[in-house]
């Protein structure tokens, strides 16, 4: 496939959104509450606070510190350079996506290349073992981008997401070490060690089981196992062996007292670590086994139809290098997907890194009614599903059909349709481009290898291409607290000026040292009250909001979900009820501010 092809459709899935769009609830605000909670340690000397993953009296052993430590850093070189630091932190999620896509064709061009793959060729009328090895290596990358359930995760900033590039990384690294052993093995045992830093104990474990795997089934990797395995072990175990020490070292003699709070909340972060970790196998094991049976039948669509038919044609070389890498991948995820922490969809990422590569490699044994299946598919479904984003998107235009109209504007600003037309001239022309890809690719042009997953792929970045650049506006209103943090905030600031409203960062933030009343001075921080943590991170972000657990808090935010949300807001004793909202469209939660009656007694 030409480079600047392949490269075009891996932009077209990794740009839009970068700019104009807000961090979204959920995962994407939390993890970078997360990083921007990083900076700010960072920026007033707080090592503690960088090490550990938190938020303003929240912690978060869940969000592995890795991705994160990267992002505060390189936030605090581009900071002095004027980038908003969530471009900084999007920037570097999209800049793992590409190095995920690089890093899987690399390791599928170098397995393809081996001797045991290049097909006996007694009269030289096949393709050149170059050009094979290529051909499946971009087909490798077209699965990755043609996957269903990585489509809106990917651009999350999320440990997830980066953990995809650490299982690339682990992927090119076997592929490497059967050429250079000694180099390969000490890259290796610092990716190991990144995935126990980013998604937990399991993680890394599935990767070090993964290599055993190999060494146990496949003689290439057995014989270069004395140099690679003492290798990777030292370099794991001394990483790790570090990062120990940093959290459970003793604060130093004479010390400032927030030294020792942060040691107390290193500890208690480490704590909950441990009980997250080995929790797992206690917690919700027939539910993770059930994710495991049912999950995974759409989140790899259409990779998986392709993977499976890969080793059974393939059955009789399954040792070969080129299949057994991925396969041992898979493998050690999968059997360690029930004890493992956090949702299965999470666990499930990484694997579309091998899997993609294992469908790839299963493509020239691919049957005729299977290719024909996933054409019709992607043709169909895409086709439908872009067809109603331009009805739906006209609608919002012009104000018909009606209902269209209608629920279009619960969802957005009326002004916000008047704002984007380059994004709708961008999407006019990727629409006539991939109904250019239909066309050559139902003609009879030449056979290639990539041709069967370059609709289902093409049609899959159409998509999201056109939800970003038609809708960017609407989904930042309804998947963002911009908008109502900017109601709570004005609702504060209107009651009391002394509050200290200030510009900072692109939003408005309360600053310390406020008179409240007659209880002299306070900070004018917020007590959380079922406040779920991306929601804080959002509105620390938007409104510049300190929540804190103290007890002399002037303000106190509660959240409700469900059917409290229909009920009328009760009086909560000792409070005043200052302001009441939610986001745009949202019916399934509400926030209510209280403001403190009166002043806490003197202790």
């Amino acid at each position: 496939m030409p480079l600047w092809g392949l490269l075009f459709l891996a932009l077209l899935y990794a740009l839009p959104g970068l700019l104009g769009r807000d961090p979204w609830r959920g995962d994407d605000a939390l993890g970078f509450g997360v990083a921007y909670n990083m900076l700010l340690a960072l920026q007033v000397g707080d090592f503690n606070g960088w090490l550990i993953s938190q938020l303003p009296g929240v912690l978060l052993p869940d969000e592995g510190p890795f991705p994160f430590w990267i992002v505060s850093l390189v936030g605090l070189l581009t900071e002095s350079l004027g980038i908003d630091f969530s471009l900084t932190t999007r920037l570097i999620w999209v800049a793992s996506w590409l190095a995920t896509l690089a890093l899987c064709w690399r390791a599928v061009y170098r397995l393809s290349q081996r001797p045991e793959w290049i097909p006996h060729d007694p009269i030289g009328i096949a393709a050149s073992p170059r050009r094979l090895a290529a051909s499946l290596a971009d087909s490798s990358v077209l699965f990755l981008l043609a996957t269903v359930g990585l489509i809106e995760r990917v651009h999350e900033t999320s440990p997830e997401a980066f953990a995809m590039l650490i299982m690339a990384g682990a992927f090119f690294c076997l592929a490497w070490s059967l050429d250079s052993p000694r180099q390969a093995s000490w890259v290796l045992g610092f990716i190991v060690s990144a995935a126990w830093l980013c998604k937990g104990m399991w993680f890394g474990l599935g990767l070090g089981l993964a290599i055993l795997i190999l060494v146990k089934l496949s003689p290439h990797w057995r014989s270069i196992a004395p140099v690679m395995l003492p290798r990777a072990s030292l370099v794991v175990v001394l990483v790790l062996l570090l990062w120990f020490w940093l959290m459970y070292r003793d604060p130093v003699s004479a010390v400032p007292a927030d030294d020792e709070a942060g040691h107390a909340t290193r500890l208690n972060w480490m704590a909950a670590w441990w009980t997250l970790q080995l929790g797992g196998p206690l917690k919700g094991f027939a539910t993770r086994i059930f994710d495991l049976l049912r999950e995974p039948w759409w989140f790899f669509w259409p990779v998986w139809p392709v993977a499976i038919w890969a080793v059974w044609s393939l059955r009789d070389r399954i040792r070969e290098p080129s299949l057994i890498a991925p396969i041992s991948l898979i493998a050690a995820m999968v059997l360690f997907s029930p004890v493992a922490h956090g949702s299965s969809l999470a666990w499930f990422m990484p694997i579309a890194v091998p899997l993609a590569a294992l469908a790839a490699l299963g493509l020239p044994s691919l049957r005729r009614g299977l290719v024909q299946f996933v054409d019709w598919y992607a043709v169909l479904v895409y086709g439908l599903i872009a067809l109603m984003f331009w009805v739906y998107y006209l609608a919002w235009m012009i104000g018909w059909p009606e209902k269209m109209a209608y629920r279009m504007g619960i969802l957005a600003r009326g002004d916000q349709v008047a704002n984007i037309w380059f994004g709708t001239l961008a999407a006019l022309a990727i629409s006539l481009a991939w109904i250019g890809i239909v066309g050559w690719r139902l003609s009879r042009q030449p056979a290639v290898l990539w041709k069967p997953v370059l609709l289902a792929s093409s049609g899959w970045v159409l998509i999201w291409f056109l939800f970003q650049m038609l809708f960017l506006d609407a989904h930042n209103t309804r998947n963002s607290y911009r908008e109502m943090a900017a109601q709570a905030k004005a609702a504060m600031s209107e009651l009391d000026p002394k509050h200290g409203i200030r510009e900072a960062n692109g939003k408005l933030g309360i600053v310390e040292k406020s008179k409240y009343a007659k209880g002299g001075p306070n900070d004018a921080c917020m007590q959380p009250d079922q406040v779920r943590p991306s929601v804080q991170a959002s509105l620390q972000w938007f409104a510049g909001i300190r929540f804190s657990e103290r007890e002399d808090c002037p303000w106190r935010l509660i959240q409700d979900s469900g059917q409290a949300v229909t009920h009328t807001a009760p009086n909560v004793p000792g409070w005043d009820l200052h302001w009441v909202g939610s986001r745009r469209g949202e019916n399934s939660e509400r926030f209510r501010l209280y403001l403190r009656s009166s002043p806490l007694a003197p202790s």
